[in-house]
């Protein structure tokens, strides 16, 4: 086998690998991104649960010290008391636990931004590498081809 030969052997075998290698990166990347997104899934799980039981727990305080308060109360005006005190204390709560769920939203919206810039300036920058690569080898076939046909030329001539 020339010299010659064995180069487009190697140009063809390395012609394979290119799209195997892209294969991989993608497989890798896809990978990564399915692991990020169920770590981000168990993180919202686990902050769900948490920030539901703290809230039921707070509820559930709250409506025991009505009950302790109603059997204190005296009359008309001592219930309407303790009912606009247990009405404004579940508004309060609501509202704060809204404002940390939305705080969580915010910060997870923010992390999952950060990490889907992250990976498609990977995928951008082994893009712009693959495509570097490929202009490489086609730049070294079309020297081969032209080195090939200048050596059939000059054995024609002879």
């Amino acid at each position: 086998m020339s010299d010659t030969q064995t180069e487009q052997v190697h140009s063809h075998a390395a012609n394979h690998n290119g799209p195997a290698k892209a294969l991989s990166q993608l497989s890798d990347s896809m990978a990564h991104t399915v692991e990020s997104q169920r770590a981000l899934i168990q993180e919202m799980t686990s902050f769900a649960k948490d920030e539901g039981l703290r809230f039921v727990n707070l509820r559930l305080e709250r409506n025991g010290q009505a009950m302790d308060k109603l059997q204190n109360c005296q009359g008309i005006p001592g219930l309407i008391s303790v009912q606009q005190e247990w009405l404004r204390d579940l508004v309060q709560d609501y509202i704060g636990h809204n404002m940390r769920m939305a705080g969580a939203l915010r910060g997870l919206t923010q992390n999952v931004v950060a990490c889907a810039s992250e990976q498609a300036a990977q995928s951008m920058d082994r893009a712009h590498q693959a495509a570097k690569d490929m202009t490489h080898e086609a730049g070294q076939q079309m020297s081969n081809a032209v080195q090939d046909t200048n050596n059939f030329i000059q054995q024609t001539q002879h």
